[in-house]
Order: C-alpha cells, then structure tokens, then sequence
C-alpha cells in the first residue's frame, strides 16, 4: 500500500539519522495479485507452450492494472519481451507474436474448460 511504502522509507530514513522533508505524490496506487485461477490458468498456459516456468513480476514498469485491481480482479499482463518498447522503429520478432498468440489460445481454453 502507499502507506506502507511512506511509513517504510521514512523508518530507513530515520534509521540513518537522516533530516528530510518529503512530500509525496501519488501518480498509480500500487497492487499486488494474489495468486488465483487467471494467474494458474496463465503460468499453465506459458509452460504447456513454451516449456517455460513463469514468475510473477512488477518489473515491467506502469502498468494500467493499477486501475483494474481495486475491482478484486485479478490482473495478469502478458506480452512479448520487447527491449525496444516505445522507442523510435519500436519492434517485436515475428516468432515472438506467434508464441505468444499460442499462448493465448491455450490459456482461453484452459479458462473456458475447452478440451486441450
């Protein structure tokens, strides 16, 4: 929550003696998913396709989730690795997409119980 982040940086602050004066503006409420049947059906999803073991991450950077979490939805974000994200001549490789379109068709199945 944003108040454990404040209450957590002050009290690293504080233990270094150090004087300050924060001001804190909040631009996104941060979130965490808790493990459910979305964010299963989509590690299971990566793995049957890729051979992959997924891990959940907020590494990513912004994320639009920040809206949909306080509805108690789960959020899952699942893309392409993409060093060249909005940058000039933005770009993804072919196999990528394709990997990835699979990947959503297996997780639907898996979501709506369809035979796999």
């Amino acid at each position: 929550t944003i108040d454990a982040i404040k209450e957590r940086t002050e009290a690293i602050l504080h233990q270094h003696g150090l004087h300050f004066d924060l001001r804190w503006q909040i631009g996104g409420e941060p979130f965490i998913t808790k493990k459910g049947k979305l964010v299963t059906a989509t590690q299971r999803a990566i793995k049957e396709i890729t051979g992959l073991d997924s891990v959940s991450s907020t590494g990513g950077g912004t994320s639009d989730g920040r809206y949909i979490a306080p509805t108690g939805a789960e959020v899952v974000e699942l893309g392409v690795l993409n060093a060249t994200a909005h940058q000039i001549d933005e770009r993804v490789r072919v196999e990528d997409l394709d990997t990835l379109a699979r990947i959503y068709e297996k997780l639907l199945k898996i979501l709506l119980d369809v035979a796999t």
